[in-house]
């Protein structure tokens, strides 16, 4: 007998923990019911524009994951939360479209640091929803989660900087997760730019880093 669609993605999620595989098989009659889909790519990552090798991506009619990423749960509640943005129309979405054009084309100056300031609250919004379900479904480690979410709003300072998307490494060194609250941050924590934060960041993520390690963790 031929597997449906919904079989074959239920499928994918097998050797997950039974929380996620229940919120799994929720979040897809969600998504079935606002006409949304998911695309789960067996690899470790995907591309989602020009030198932007990720985890996952969410444009508002479509999820796309990649299933053999260590993080897969976590990336796919993530995304899971951008779609729920998109549906409920809330106010942040949408609102980083200016700041990846900023980055793939025009490039950034002082000014720009606003467009920076709106992906922040779009990313917190999202990952404040993220940890809403986790709580919810039992899905993972909050407090982990939320040194990795802090991590994840505090790069994008990092790529206003140095105007790119690091590649060639994991952003979750264990160096920059020791600095990080097992909280979400407060939305005014992002106005100034930390520059000693900015530093580890830099001595983690780049080759000639201090503490790089090509291809480290996730």
């Amino acid at each position: 007998m031929k597997q449906s669609p919904s079989q074959k993605l239920k499928k994918t999620v097998e050797g997950c923990s039974k929380e996620f595989a229940d919120f799994f098989d929720w979040s897809l009659e969600y998504l079935i019911e606002h006409n949304k889909s998911i695309k789960i790519v067996n690899a470790r990552h995907v591309n989602m524009g020009p030198s932007q090798k990720c985890s996952g991506g969410c444009d508002g009619s479509e999820i796309v994951i990649a299933r053999k990423n260590p993080l897969f749960e976590q990336v796919y509640v993530h995304e899971f939360s951008h779609m729920n943005q998109a549906v409920e129309e809330s106010p942040v979405w949408g609102e980083d479209f200016d700041f990846w054009d900023l980055l793939y084309t025009k490039g950034f100056s002082i000014p720009d640091y606003q467009k920076v300031m709106e992906v922040i609250a779009l990313e917190r919004d999202c990952e404040k929803r993220a940890i809403a379900h986790s709580k919810k479904w039992k899905l993972f480690d909050n407090e982990a989660y939320a040194k990795q979410a802090n991590t994840y709003l505090y790069y994008y300072q990092y790529i206003f900087l140095t105007k790119k998307w690091v590649t060639s490494t994991s952003i979750y060194h264990p160096m920059i997760l020791d600095f990080m609250s097992t909280k979400i941050k407060d939305i005014g924590s992002f106005y100034k730019i930390d520059m000693d934060l900015m530093n580890l960041f830099h001595q983690c993520l780049e080759p000639k880093g201090k503490y790089y390690k090509k291809g480290f963790g996730f």
